[in-house]
This record gives structure tokens, sequence and C-alpha cells, in this order.
């Protein structure tokens, strides 16, 4: 009996070709299911691409700041820390995506080393950039409703290790118990968990895909009805809200300066809460991604058959749309760029008065339009305490040595260098007419 040879366009030969119609560990690719594979492959290596551009800026700023400030950048706030695991997940995931250019070469997907490689890097990057998005939209939520979490710093980068371990573990001994049983297997246009797995498969991914998709679209309305002035949190109860009528939008979001924000959003906290309104932009971003691919995958779940299930041009469209998550989130990065010395635009020093960045504080010794109203003594106790309250001795020092290399931006050495400015000096001149007293102020 001659075997069944294969249709026009797939380069497998007859024998590959009659076993992918039953044995789940090889499938071969038509010439359509090429091309689409071919695309989502491109999408991830623009993600790929993307992300790797972040990671230049990100050590072209540390770089920058040690030789400005003399000290390491330090991860100061929830947001640097997730940020900079969710571009290590992005990362991670445009690999697994890139990795399809090889059973594009091929012309099929076969079980294997670099099939479960491809696996193992896949579970890795989605699993984790969905988590990572889910801490995101729970700290950023927290954050502008709550006014809590904040300065978490530490929680949040205990609460990124775990994920990380636990994505790791999930993997790794998925693998370990199951390495005899095609855990990692086509399914069938890329390698990831076999078919067979579908506990782990939704344990593992689909759930936090699911979760993270309700959680970020929650807490989205909800912080929109809020900055509109819909709903209102209770001040006695953390679980209660009111909703109503439009009020005035938050004063923390309008720029009318006669409007007063809440008596506890104080100066240091005002901005923190608006860098967080700010960041819901990624789990948003984000639900517009995972949910088309969802609702493809769960009509898999019930269609398992490769030839007679969910049509490849619908997987792929989904996949490729996917795939850019790690360019749309760089994207939302360039949009925002949190005051961070890692993910600053262009600074790399903070004042230590908390003036802007590279920049001198503002120490006119004029206000309010009103000239000449503050002597010397009160200017230049204002700019110490605008510079930071800090002593100028070892400044001077560093200015005297020579070594110009670790001087803060926006500041001048003082004290006996020539940079202070004469007091006021009150001279009394007698007028030549007649005998009185002329005051002059020089």
């Amino acid at each position: 009996m001659s075997e069944q040879a294969p249709p026009p366009g797939v380069v497998c030969n007859a024998e590959e070709y009659a076993r992918s119609l039953t044995d789940p560990a090889i499938h071969c690719l038509t010439r359509g299911q090429s091309i689409g594979l071919t695309v989502t492959a491109e999408s991830g290596l623009v993600s790929l691409v993307a992300v790797l551009g972040v990671f230049i800026l990100i050590v072209r700023n540390a770089i920058r700041h040690v030789r400005l400030t003399g000290a390491y950048p330090r991860l100061r706030t929830p947001t640097d820390v997730l940020i900079l695991s969710l571009f290590f997940a992005d990362l991670v995931q445009a690999i697994g995506a890139v990795m399809d250019v090889h059973w594009v070469h091929a012309g099929k997907v076969q079980a294997g080393s670099y099939c479960s490689a491809q696996g193992v890097v896949q579970q890795l990057g989605e699993t984790s950039v969905a988590i990572t998005t889910l801490l995101i939209t729970i700290f950023t939520f927290a954050g502008v409703w709550w006014r809590a979490g904040l300065s978490a710093t530490r929680l949040a980068t205990f609460l990124v290790a775990l994920v990380w371990l636990f994505v790791a573990l999930l993997a790794g001994i998925g693998n370990a118990v199951h390495k005899d049983d095609l855990y990692e297997s086509p399914t069938p246009y890329w390698c990831w968990i076999g078919q067979t797995f579908l506990g782990l498969r939704l344990g593992g991914e689909y759930v936090w895909f699911w979760l993270t998709l309700l959680v970020s679209s929650l807490a989205y309305l909800t912080l929109f009805l809020w900055a509109r002035g819909h709903i209102s949190p209770s001040d006695t109860a953390w679980w209660r809200f009111a909703v109503h009528r439009r009020l005035n939008p938050h004063p923390s979001f309008t720029s009318n300066s006669n409007s007063k924000s809440a008596p506890d959003d104080t100066d240091t906290t005002l901005p923190a809460r608006k860098a967080a309104y700010a960041m819901i932009a990624y789990p948003a971003s984000y639900c517009l991604l995972v949910l088309p691919l969802s609702i493809v995958r769960w009509i898999g779940f019930t269609r398992p058959d490769p030839h007679h299930g969910m049509p490849s041009a619908a997987t792929f469209a989904v996949i490729s749309l996917y795939g850019l998550s790690g360019a749309m989130n760089v994207a939302l990065l360039l949009y925002t760029r949190p005051n961070s010395p890692l993910f600053g635009k262009d600074e790399c020093v903070t004042m230590q008065g908390g003036g802007g960045l590279g920049r001198a504080p503002e120490l006119s010794p004029a206000e309010d339009g009103e000239r000449g109203s503050v002597d010397y003594s009160e200017f230049r106790a204002r700019a110490r305490a605008a510079s930071g309250g800090s002593g100028s001795a070892s400044r001077d020092d560093t200015w005297r040595s020579g070594d110009t290399s670790r001087l803060e931006l926006g500041r001048l050495p003082s004290g006996g260098d020539g940079w202070d400015l004469p007091p006021k000096v009150v001279v009394q001149r007698p007028q030549e007419d007649n005998e009185s007293i002329r005051t002059v102020e020089v």
C-alpha cells in the first residue's frame, strides 16, 4: 500500500506527512501556515528589538547616573520594580516568538530538544507577562484609590521574585515529571504544553490571562469613573464607595489652579498618584491584546483537532497581535517616562530638594511680582533649603580640587570662591542742597 502524498506546499516527505495525521509529535506546515508563522515571528522580532532598545536606554542611564553621582541607581518605587520585571518578561516572550523561524525553515513542527526549549521559553515569558501586568493593576489601583503602596518597593520586589520563582518551578517541574509524555509538543504551529495536559495549560497560563483581563477591566473602569467624578471612595471603609451624578473631576487631575486637592494629597503623594494613574495604561493595552487571543484559544479547547478546528488564519492573526505587546509596552514607556534614574528621558540626577532633574532650583529672591522684598540672608536660607538643606563644604572642596565630574547639576559652590553675592549695603549720603540724609541701597 503506497503512502499518501503530501499536498502541494508541504515540504514534509510522504512518511512524515502520514505520521502527522495521527502522531501529535509532528505537524507538517502548509504554505499558508508557513506564511502565518512568519508573520508571528516578525511581530515577535519587532517587540524584541523594541525591548532591547529599552535595556540599552537603561544601561545608558545607569552609566550616566554613576558618572554624575558616584552611586549606582536604585529601584526607588514599586513602578520601577514592576516595569523592569515586565520588560524582562516581554524580552523572554519575544524570544519565544522569534524561535518560530526554525519551524518555518524546516517546514514542520516536531517534538525534540528545540521544541522543549521553545515550550519552556513560552511558559516563562507569557505567564510572567500576565502575572506582572496583574501586579501593576493591583498596585496602580491601590495607589490611586486608597493612596496605599506608593512606596512599597520591598513588597513589589518580593512579589516579583515570587512570580519568577513560581513560573520557573512550573516549567521546570512539569518538564521533569512528564519528560517522556510529550509535555512540550506541537500545538500545532509552535511548541508549548501538550494537549493532554489541559489542567496545566489552564493553571499555568490561561487562568492568569483571564484573571488579569478581569481585574484590569474592573480597575480601569473604576478609576475612569473616579477621575470623571461619577464615583467616590469612602473615608471610613476601604471597601465602600458611592456612585452619583457627575461632580467636578477629581482635583488631582484638573488644571484649575483654584481647585484644592484632598487634605491628605500632599506635594509628595500627589505626583505619585498621578504617576500611578498613568500606569493603568499598561494593563489596559494588555487587555486589548489578550482578549482576542483568549477567545480564539477557548474555541480551540473545544476543537482540539488541528485539521478540523479553529482556522489557522485566525490563530496567526491573534498571536501576531499579541506578539506586539512588548512593542506596545515600550511605546507606553516612551509616552509616560516615569521619573526614574533607569527609565527617565534624559535626566539622571535628581535634586535633593525634589526639584526638576538636571536643572537648578528656582531661587529668585523676588516673589509674587514684588522685587527687593527679601534680603540676602533670607534668600540664601531659602536657597539652602531648596537645595536639600545640605552644607556646601563638600561641594566647595570638590570645586577647589579641580574635579568637577561629581559636582551636582544645577548647583554652584559657595563661600570663599567668589560666587557669593555681596550683602546689602546701606549708605547714607548728605544732600547738596540741604543737610538732609538720603539713604541709598547698593
